[in-house]
């Protein structure tokens, strides 16, 4: 009751603020965590400069990982007269609700990162139009592949997870295990421990295993990279020898431990550029635009940062000056036959999506018959081409003299083998592609039991 009083001065306040003809069909709002998260600082910026550009309105509604705050404000906004919601929930089981929510009050949403198991876009209705996100197995299998390069092949690792609970934490260390087994039978993990995504954890977690294991220690795979500063701070002041730090979701405030040496491989999501797309997604839908079957759900591409390229992404991406995306170029209404998403995407088939093959379907449940159909009918090859044929933005690729960093990936799940397509910046930024084979495995050891051991 506390919570739904304070919730509810919340939305009063934002009437005062706005104005009640401000929140109207033209005020675009984007659900996330937190502020305070760098990540979301500048997801917060690309939401912000791409509704902007479409000419609305924009109110930012985080929820502080609170379920029930995000619900409660997409009610109220929808309430108030908002068409138009997009962002990050909070948990997986939340997106449900809401999906639910905005098929009942006829609300355009699309959503980034979190989707519940075995619930897509069709499950819930036509409003709920689209997913995107970066696969966390792939991610962490091309982790795995840079460590490999890393140690020459041989060594000895210790993996930083996340929490319990983290489909995406846990689903990239499944990824980087798989990669040392089908790839280098060598390298091994000695120590594996819970670090809750938090940098002070990092650093305790790995005082430990070198009081454990010493010397040994050759590599760490992290989740997240605030983690592995910790533990790059704690092998330092061990005295060890170069530790390597292979990561993933590169913040603006960490490239300076890139620049420095402290951390070697750090997976780049462009969260910044996904949270403008949906942006122009939600507009589409409500001007019109209706996703194809394989449009609804869509992996989105990566890079990694190195020291290499470190200094190219600053300099693309991390300045405070405004992004250099056309966020109108990318809509389908504004620009039908010229759109430019500035980014790669591959459509997701749900019964090989690698959040989900894991896991056994709730009974009863099968995913609905339209996506089967498309995948017949050559829809999602068709689709796969289109967005491989439109995707000329070679400024967010690493620049070819940044090589072997000079690459985008993708997850790829439309033949019966998992794949990654691989983007490349050439001289003259000259776009190659080329595809590779990620191998799904099913006999992965679970939190405790090592790898290759």
């Amino acid at each position: 009751m506390v919570q739904v009083k304070k919730l509810s001065v919340l939305l009063i306040a934002l009437i005062a603020l706005f104005g009640v003809t401000a929140l109207s069909t033209e005020t675009m709002v984007c659900t996330y965590a937190q502020m305070a998260n760098d990540f979301f600082l500048t997801f917060d910026k690309g939401a912000r400069e791409a509704v902007e550009a479409l000419g609305n309105m924009y109110i930012a509604a985080s929820d502080d990982r609170s379920p029930e705050k995000f619900l409660f404000q997409i009610e109220s906004f929808a309430a108030a007269g908002v068409k138009m919601i997009f962002g990050y929930s909070p948990t997986i089981e939340s997106v449900i609700q809401a999906s639910n929510f905005v098929n009942r009050e006829k609300v355009y949403y699309a959503n980034i990162l979190e989707i519940a198991d075995w619930w897509t876009p069709l499950d819930a209705g036509p409003y709920y139009g689209q997913f995107i996100g970066p696969d966390a197995y792939v991610d962490g299998y091309l982790g795995g592949l840079e460590m490999g390069r890393l140690l020459n092949g041989e060594g000895e690792t210790c993996v930083l997870w996340g929490f319990p609970g983290s489909k995406a934490g846990n689903d990239r260390v499944r990824g980087y295990k798989a990669a040392l087994m089908e790839n280098f039978p060598n390298i091994t993990v000695i120590g594996e421990e819970y670090a809750d995504f938090i940098r002070d954890k990092g650093y305790s977690v790995t005082k430990d295993w070198i009081a454990k294991f010493g010397d040994r220690i050759d590599g760490i795979f992290g989740t997240a990279t605030s983690m592995n500063v910790g533990a790059a701070i704690a092998c330092e002041e061990a005295g060890l020898d170069h530790v390597f730090q292979v990561t993933t979701d590169a913040n603006k405030s960490n490239l300076v431990d890139i620049q420095d040496g402290s951390l070697d491989v750090v997976a780049g999501i462009y969260g910044f550029w996904m949270a403008g797309r949906q942006a122009v997604t939600v507009y589409d839908m409500k001007n019109g635009w209706k996703p194809t079957v394989p449009e609804t759900m869509m992996s989105t591409m990566q890079t990694f940062i190195t020291p290499e390229n470190v200094d190219w992404y600053i300099e693309t991406f991390g300045k405070d000056a405004p992004y250099d995306y056309d966020w109108k170029k990318m809509s389908r209404t504004l620009h039908p036959d010229d759109w430019d998403p500035q980014g790669l995407l591959v459509p997701i088939y749900p019964e090989r999506f690698t959040n989900w093959i894991y896991l056994d379907k709730p009974r009863g449940y099968e995913v609905p018959k339209e996506y089967k159909e498309a995948m017949e009918s050559g829809l999602y090859q068709e689709i796969y081409e289109l967005y491989l044929e439109k995707f000329t933005a070679a400024w967010v690729v690493p620049p070819f003299e940044s090589s072997p960093y000079n690459y985008v990936f993708v997850a790829n799940n439309l033949e019966e083998g998992l794949r990654a397509d691989i983007v490349k910046r050439m001289e003259n930024d000259v776009l190659v592609h080329e595809v590779i084979d990620v191998p799904y495995r099913f006999d992965i050891p679970d939190f405790g039991e090592g790898c290759n051991n």
